[in-house]
């Protein structure tokens, strides 16, 4: 696989010259409709990078090298942000060379099957895009294509859930931002971007509370295909407890715990209204994050402190894998096994060891939003699952599944143990 254009052909094992020094294509890693990313190696320091050969397309590449030069202004390593190194041209093509990246987060759990991630997992994905999205705001810049193709691990096998926001080709100052701009991944879009209405960098909130939903769900929370499909959808979660039980038949009841914690921040990512929309800042200090409801007083378990202190320290270190969930429940109440499709399958990533769990957990523990299993949920990767199942207070019983949220449409379903 290589790349053809009017004056110039690039296969594998070619060598992209460069003032910096050569680069070696060892493997195209993807395409897009931006041109390829391939993975090569810098010829005078004998390191690996990803270099993204964008086609024909000068004012693209230099409205995206415009942006990553702002980034320079930012701790690209402490705000999650993707490193821009060189830049340079061949054959009438531009080429971006940047840090070599592992996995992007779609690709990540495709391999799973699209098994839904733990909420220990989420929480740190979750704290890393919110610091990176702070930073974004404060040099005014919108990234204007978060999906979970553009979420990359850095090398999950040695820093599990570490991450990193990549790909700045929509990239804007929120001051460029005009209504009727057409941006972001139909399913990862946000109302006023479909709508036509006034722009600002609410609009990667929404999109990243989309992602935050994939994850838990293993399914896009939107269609991907049709924006008045996605506009239908987005209605349809703003229906009350009441109209949703009329609709339905099913009753709603709403409990506390470490699974509403995280769709109360969700839901305030997905506010249609962006200035009522929850601002990075304000989303790093919410209790999903800082686990505040962990060392409460209404909290006395023993075992509280501690996972609140190793969840603090994994939100910088990551977290070990372990196993999950296999089912859930998407907007209108269809259960998921997979997703087929991606958002968006042009962004490019590179290729990972890692395998789904052979064995799930029941579909429901390490699920339930009872506050009595939330130390539980917080300390599932420190304790083997098996000693968590066998501890659970809800042992022999059937606890309450899936939960209702305004925006999320979960329902709480009595299913038994397996």
């Amino acid at each position: 696989m290589g790349l053809t254009t009017r004056y110039v052909q690039i296969g594998e094992g070619d060598v992209l010259p460069a003032k910096s020094g050569g680069y070696l294509i060892e493997k195209f890693l993807g395409q897009g409709s931006f041109g390829k990313v391939a993975r090569c190696v810098k010829l005078s320091t004998k390191e690996r990078m990803a270099v993204k050969i964008v086609k024909n397309d000068s004012w693209f590449s230099e409205k995206e090298e415009l942006m990553l030069k702002k980034l320079r202004n930012l701790d690209q390593d402490k705000n999650n942000l993707v490193k821009f190194l060189d830049r340079f041209k061949y054959g009438g093509l531009v080429c971006l060379a940047f840090e070599l990246l592992d996995i992007n987060l779609y690709d990540f759990m495709k391999q799973r099957h699209f098994m839904p991630l733990h909420l220990c997992q989420i929480r740190i994905i979750t704290q890393q895009m919110h610091v990176a999205l702070n930073a974004l705001k404060s040099i005014s810049l919108v990234h204007a294509d978060i999906k979970p193709d553009n979420i990359m691990f850095i090398n999950h096998q040695s820093q599990p859930f570490k991450l990193k926001l990549i790909d700045f080709g929509l990239a804007a100052p929120v001051s460029a931002l005009c209504p009727g701009t057409e941006m972001q991944a139909l399913g990862y879009r946000a109302p006023e971007v479909i709508l036509g209405l006034p722009l600002n960098e609410a609009v990667d909130m929404w999109a990243l509370g989309c992602v935050l939903a994939f994850v838990y769900l293993g399914q896009h929370l939107y269609p991907t295909e049709c924006e008045y499909e996605v506009i239908k959808a987005i209605v349809q979660m703003l229906n009350t407890q009441a109209e949703y039980t009329t609709a339905t038949g099913f009753s709603i009841n709403l409990r506390g715990g470490l699974f509403d914690t995280f769709t109360s921040l969700d839901d305030m990512m997905l506010h249609v209204d962006p200035d009522r929309r929850i601002t990075p800042s304000e989303a790093l200090e919410h209790r999903f994050i800082k686990m505040t409801h962990l060392t409460s007083k209404d909290n006395p378990s023993p075992n509280s402190t501690p996972a609140c202190s190793k969840m603090q320290e994994e939100s910088t270190t990551g977290v070990k894998n372990y196993k999950t969930s296999s089912k859930a429940v998407n907007w209108n109440l269809v259960s998921i096994t997979s997703s087929e499709y991606s958002a968006d399958e042009e962004t490019a990533c590179g290729s990972s060891s890692n395998e789904p769990p052979s064995n799930t957990t029941p579909a429901i523990a390490d699920r339930t939003a009872d506050e009595h299993n939330d130390t539980y949920c917080l300390i599932a990767s420190i304790t083997p699952v098996q000693e968590v199942w066998t501890s659970s207070p809800f042992k022999g019983s059937e606890p309450t599944a899936v939960v209702f949220s305004p925006n999320l449409q979960f329902l709480r379903l009595n299913i038994s143990w397996w």
